[in-house]
């Protein structure tokens, strides 16, 4: 009968148990959001760059595909495998994973073997104790399960910030790779200068010599030369670090001769106006402090299960026995006991009361952190938006200033031929043309950079890691 007591009290503990426990929905957590001091202070304008109305699904991403190369997808992959801060980020969420399981056994039993054995002084006695013990915290207010789940929000939260670090090191890579591309390119220009100025010093010699030209001519192109080539230095320099750079993301020993093209692939595709809102809402950044928020929650909802009154049930199955024993009767009286206790705070010094506040206070803290992640991300969208329409009109700008120096150094050759011009001029307005052609090899570069600065400020999605 006793028996019988004992073992529907426990069934009945445990269907009432975690009578304090509560889940995060989405109303809720879309409250606590709303409680954002940062976001109270922000107004929409009407003229906004985003659609509250359309679909995620619906934007397409041409406008980054255009960056895809059949060697930059090398790279993102064997960085994706290789890199070494994404290895170290692999053994951590291994970590946090393990952590998650711990954090949940306390919901369940714990059974432990206990073998001791102690000597009486006086009569020479010594006495051995074995036993099987089960302790078991019947989880009254929800305070182990709110720490079970505190710990799979914050395994969420680390998987979203490992995603993040995927992305950030492919964006990386790619960025580095059409750095690459673009100190490719302007080696060639300058090369190509130093040829064409090398000619021009041939001809200023033979001139010389002849006497239709002079010795300043001669001097003019030659520290002309020799001003490119300290110019091809520092570019093939900096060339090289860019590819150091980029073996080092994709895992490889820097030494700097990774081969890249020496061209830009067309874009052909332009941006979109607007952007669908729900893209935000996916940013790997704001769901990994979505689910701050909802560990926020569940670490004050055990704070508060703390400072309630906590019943624990134990049983322990074994015997005892003494030296003067034999070992076949060590068994032979078994000793069975079940019991529970109940334990209540009663003066800790406002120790639980303030660990309360500071839950509290840390969940008002993740709230504003999640609302600062939006507002930042807003902020990354209107910049790289504003930006790429702004190097689209600097580029038509550069381009046409480009051919009206090309024409003008081509009238200049011809006012050189009839002497009313000289080559200290020519040479003046040759540098201007290589600095102008070097700047449209940045715009290019900066236009592919901001395109993939958007495409990730939308949340990297279908191209860099998925």
């Amino acid at each position: 009968m006793f028996k019988k007591i004992i073992i529907s009290g426990i069934f009945f503990i445990s269907l009432n148990s975690c009578i304090g426990y509560k889940e995060p929905s989405k109303e809720t957590t879309d409250q606590l959001k709303e409680k954002s001091k940062i976001t109270a202070h922000i107004e929409i304008p009407d003229d906004w760059i985003f659609d509250r109305n359309a679909n995620a699904r619906s934007l397409s991403y041409d406008w980054v595909s255009d960056l895809k190369t059949p060697q930059l997808e090398t790279l993102i992959n064997e960085g994706m495998l290789y890199n070494a801060d994404l290895i170290i980020a692999k053994e951590k969420l291994n970590q946090i994973e393990l952590a998650m399981e711990i954090a949940g056994s306390n919901l369940y039993p714990s059974i432990n073997a206990i073998a001791n054995t102690s000597n009486n002084l006086v009569s020479d006695a010594q006495i051995r104790r074995l036993a099987v013990k089960a302790n078991w915290e019947i989880d009254l207010w929800g305070k182990n399960k709110s720490a079970q789940m505190a710990g799979t929000s914050e395994y969420f939260s680390s998987k979203y910030q490992n995603i993040l670090l995927h992305q950030s090191i492919a964006a990386m890579i790619a960025k580095a790779y059409y750095l690459n591309i673009a100190g490719n390119i302007q080696e060639d220009k300058i090369e190509s200068y130093i040829r064409q100025s090398k000619e021009l010093e041939r001809l200023y010699t033979i001139q010389k010599k002849v006497g239709t030209a002079n010795a300043l001519d001669v001097s003019n192109i030659t520290a002309e030369i020799t001003y490119l080539e300290g110019y091809l230095e520092k570019v093939k320099n900096a060339n090289i670090q860019s590819r150091r750079s980029l073996e080092l993301l994709t895992g490889k020993y820097p030494e700097g001769k990774l081969a890249t093209q020496n061209f830009f692939a067309p874009v052909k595709n332009d941006i979109p106006e607007s952007f669908p809102l729900p893209l935000l809402e996916n940013r790997s950044d704001i769901q990994a402090y979505h689910f701050q928020i909802e560990k926020a929650f569940y670490e004050v909802q055990q704070a508060k299960a703390a400072r309630l009154p906590s019943l624990n049930i134990s049983s322990s199955l074994g015997t005892a026995g003494s030296n003067v024993e034999s070992i076949n009767s060590l068994f032979s009286n078994p000793l069975l006991k079940v019991g529970g206790g109940l334990v209540s705070p009663l003066f800790n010094n406002g120790k639980l009361k303030k660990n309360v506040e500071i839950k509290n206070s840390q969940q008002k803290q993740v709230i504003e952190e999640y609302s600062k992640a939006v507002l930042n991300a807003l902020n990354e969208v209107e910049s790289s938006s504003s930006n790429l329409h702004s190097i689209e009109k600097q580029i038509t700008y550069n381009r046409k200033a480009i051919d009206e120096l090309q024409n003008n150094i081509n009238l200049t050759q011809k006012q050189i031929k009839v002497g009313t011009s000289n080559s200290f001029v020519l040479i003046r307005k040759q540098r201007d043309l290589l600095k102008n052609e070097m700047n449209l090899i940045n715009l290019e570069l900066q236009d592919r950079m901001e395109r993939i600065n958007l495409y990730m400020a939308l949340g990297a999605q279908n191209f860099i890691f998925s």
